[in-house]
């Protein structure tokens, strides 16, 4: 779904990755719903909202769209129970869009009224809250021809102080060419990796992501990791510097989450 601006360090023999002419930024907001209203609001997401995000693929202003339902953690004490994800190469415009949404919904539903908008807008506020909004460059991973998958697994990553360098080289050169091979095992479809630009705080609980997707839940206890390790070609030299990961980040949490609508190359010209 979205592509890397990469440092190019060591990458084994036999595993690359291509340069994309641009960096790739994701913008994500995570929203809580209001008791009763799950039903109504993803609903709502997937006639209005979608149509005005489409929109905005089709004018080439965004890469994709992707909405999600959280369904780990879950329950009334979960923070957030809804993500949006949107990809774009335009930094600014996923910051503060020149465009509203009252004139993105008026271009989208041609003849509406104000009234119209003030409905819709007073409807999303009904049935959801904005819990926070954050975005991310895209470091490493990710084959733009992969089909959207069905699940993700977001793992929340704290590099140890001075080693967020070290950690992305572990990812992007050691545990990327072992998905590659989980892949093929089909116990994932898609990997990629993320560093959190927006909002910046030293003291964060995490400053990357990575992002596992797969289709069927059970590679969430079936990883395929040592059926991997075995695939590698001088997979010693693997498994010793994948032992290595642990001295450079902190796993703090992880979420699941589980595709409800898009919008990306692969439904939409």
């Amino acid at each position: 779904m979205l592509v890397l601006l990469s440092m190019l360090l060591y990458i084994p023999s036999g595993y690359t990755q291509s340069a994309p002419a641009q960096p790739v930024y994701i913008a994500v907001t995570f929203y809580k719903v209001k008791p009763g209203k799950a039903e109504a609001y993803t609903s709502l997401v997937k006639t209005n909202a979608h149509k005005i995000v489409e929109g905005q693929f089709r004018e080439k202003n965004i890469l994709g769209w992707y909405f999600y339902e959280v369904i780990m953690p879950a329950g009334d004490q979960a923070p957030y129970d809804y993500v949006s994800v949107i990809t774009s190469r335009n930094f600014g415009d996923l910051v503060d869009n020149p465009v509203t949404m009252k004139e993105m919904y008026a271009k989208t539903f041609a003849g509406s009224s104000p009234q119209q908008f003030q409905q819709y807008s007073n409807q999303l506020n009904d049935y959801r809250s904005v819990v926070k909004r954050e975005i991310y460059l895209h470091r490493a991973g990710i084959n733009e021809k992969t089909p959207v998958s069905r699940y993700v697994e977001i793992d929340y990553m704290k590099p140890f102080p001075g080693k967020a360098e070290e950690y992305v080289r572990m990812e992007r050169d050691v545990y990327y060419p072992i998905h590659l091979e989980r892949m093929k095992l089909g116990a994932l479809t898609d990997w990629g990796l993320y560093q959190r630009l927006l909002p910046y705080s030293e003291t964060a609980e995490s400053d990357f992501v990575t992002a596992n997707f797969f289709n069927n839940p059970r590679s969430i206890i079936d990883p395929k990791y040592e059926e991997a390790f075995n695939n590698m070609p001088n997979n010693v030299d693997f498994i010793r510097l994948s032992s290595q990961i642990d001295q450079t980040r902190k796993l703090v949490r992880s979420d699941v989450w589980k595709l409800v609508d898009f919008i990306d190359a692969n439904n939409t010209k």
